[in-house]
């Protein structure tokens, strides 16, 4: 029984994740008309995302949701389950977490400008909201539990937002370099290369 609450636990969010795709997706090539490149592209920062979510919340915080139903369950966490002080508490054995950290956000800042018309500012504090998101939901399904797998984190905010910021710095570098290596009879003829090419950020 606890085997296949377990199961039923990891595939609901995917579900309920494509479900929310489709329904985007639909949303914004019926209404919004955009292009099949475009949904491409949406399609791959989506894939990124769940994998995001996937590895912060769903591996292990999932299972906190099955104890908040079963209490006898047993489960190796621990009480803490926030830290709201900045960089003052960081420690040495903190340094591969945080260099993660700015790793798991830059494909964010990389990856946002090509689907939607962002600058670096506003990029930067939607990765910070989802950031803020994902240890709020890591917070409240510890305080259900009594118990954690992931300490909800101010510093993971901070390192998380500067991966974003070094990722979008990434897309500008890559759009320069993609408009001096495609001649405009390449960019007219591919639809992906021209949609790439076309991104209006470096333009502003």
């Amino acid at each position: 029984m606890v085997q296949t609450a377990i199961v039923l636990i990891d595939l609901l969010p995917f579900l309920l994740f494509a479900l929310t795709w489709l329904g985007i997706a639909a949303f914004l090539r019926l209404k919004k008309k955009q292009s099949f490149v475009s949904l491409l592209f949406f399609a791959i920062f989506s894939i990124y995302l769940y994998k995001v979510l996937d590895y912060t919340l769903f591996q292990f915080q999932s299972l906190l949701l099955l104890k908040y139903f079963m209490p006898d369950l047993m489960l190796n966490g621990q009480a803490e389950s926030m830290n709201l002080i900045p960089l003052a508490t960081l420690t040495s054995a903190d340094v591969k977490t945080s260099l993660l950290n700015i790793v798991l956000m830059i494909p964010f800042g990389f990856g946002l400008p090509f689907v939607a018309s962002f600058r670096m500012k506003k990029a930067a504090m939607i990765g910070a909201l989802f950031s803020v998101g994902i240890e709020l939901l890591q917070f409240v399904t510890g305080l259900m539990a009594k118990t954690t797998f992931r300490i909800a984190d101010v510093n993971d905010v901070i390192f998380n937002t500067l991966g974003v910021v070094i990722g979008y710095i990434l897309f500008i570098g890559f759009m320069h370099i993609c408009r001096r290596l495609f001649s405009n009879q390449t960019i007219a003829a591919n639809s992906i290369v021209r949609y790439i090419a076309e991104r209006p950020q470096v333009d502003r």
